[in-house]
């Protein structure tokens, strides 16, 4: 059985077709599960109407990820579809990714790919790393990331797309699941870091067809702050960058990591964005904040983090572009 783990937020607008696009799908047993963070927008009232959805409840300050942990508390299946509420599906899509499965030769994860909820427009197939002077976005700043590459089936993929993967329910457990100190971005590579390090792999499904409505939820607003999605992933995106670091690198990726919180102000400042400056400001609160975490997960990940430092992990030449 496939557990559906949907982390909604606001996600009224959606839901109606998600729950009929997993309803609709060809060939596997379903369970599914929203866990709703405390949506205001009468998403409430609506699940509660859906008999075969079963609702948990987690705070939106908390972010996607720790909506998707929360929702495996409950799970009943050996495979988990981790999934956006802005979601839907072809009706051979679980089908697909279960299939790419096979613990004997350590698959334990399948990415399908991503187009625009419309269908239009093709947006996430398997991922590459390449080489780049500098990497605002990308724990290791010598490397960017193409999320884009039309490869075979089943070909292997870093890491899959956080808004919709499946992974066998014994491979995440082994992996000690999400870090829900992330809100969002980061995550999935956060993840498959420690999978990577473990002789896991995540392959690529292209026929598995996951359609998107990409950032739809950045502009809601989160109650108990008042900030906006969009605000509040901005500050967590940039603390995630060093927070990986402290986690799998040696301490001079660490510092190379934190030296993109003062580059990203600077950037920032010379192209006029004032407004991003100031939430730049709130970025090493985030990290210090979540630092003795991350320190500790560092002394106990120590025997891998010293074989397979995560460094190599963007250098790895299966995971590289070729041009």
């Amino acid at each position: 059985m496939i557990s559906v783990i949907v982390s909604s937020f606001n996600g009224l607008r959606w839901l109606p077709r998600l729950l009929e696009s997993l309803r609709s799908q060809r060939a596997v047993e379903t369970e599914i599960i929203v866990v709703d963070r405390e949506s205001t927008d009468g998403s409430g009232p609506y699940l509660a109407a859906q008999p075969d959805v079963r609702v948990v409840s987690e705070p939106p300050q908390t972010g996607l990820v720790a909506g998707y942990q929360r929702g495996t508390e409950s799970a009943r299946g050996e495979l988990f579809f981790f999934c956006n509420e802005d979601m839907w599906f072809d009706p051979d899509c679980l089908a697909r990714l279960a299939a790419a499965i096979d613990l004997d030769a350590r698959v334990g994860a399948a990415d399908g790919w991503h187009w625009t909820y419309d269908g239009s427009e093709w947006v996430h197939g398997a991922t590459r790393f390449y080489p780049t002077r500098w990497s605002r976005n990308c724990p290791y700043p010598g490397r960017a990331a193409d999320f884009a590459v039309p490869l075979p089936a089943g070909s292997d993929t870093p890491f899959p797309c956080a808004g919709a993967f499946l992974i066998h329910r014994d491979v995440h457990a082994a992996l000690g699941g999400w870090d829900p100190s992330f809100f969002l971005d980061h995550e999935d590579v956060d993840l498959f870091l420690r999978a990577w390090q473990r002789g896991w792999r995540c392959v690529s499904v292209p026929d598995a067809r996951i359609h998107h409505a990409i950032s739809a939820a950045n502009a809601h607003i989160l109650a108990s702050t008042g900030q906006s999605v969009m605000r509040r992933r901005y500050v967590g995106q940039r603390a995630n960058i060093p927070i990986i670091a402290m986690k799998y690198f040696r301490w001079t990726g660490v510092l190379l990591a934190l030296a993109q919180w003062p580059a990203a102000i600077l950037s920032n400042l010379v192209s006029g964005r004032f407004d991003r400056v100031w939430d730049d400001l709130a970025v090493p609160g985030d990290i210090l904040r979540r630092a003795p975490a991350a320190l500790a997960f560092r002394k106990a990940n120590a025997p891998y983090n010293l074989r397979f430092p995560g460094e190599r992990f963007f250098t790895e030449p299966r995971f590289a572009r070729v041009p």
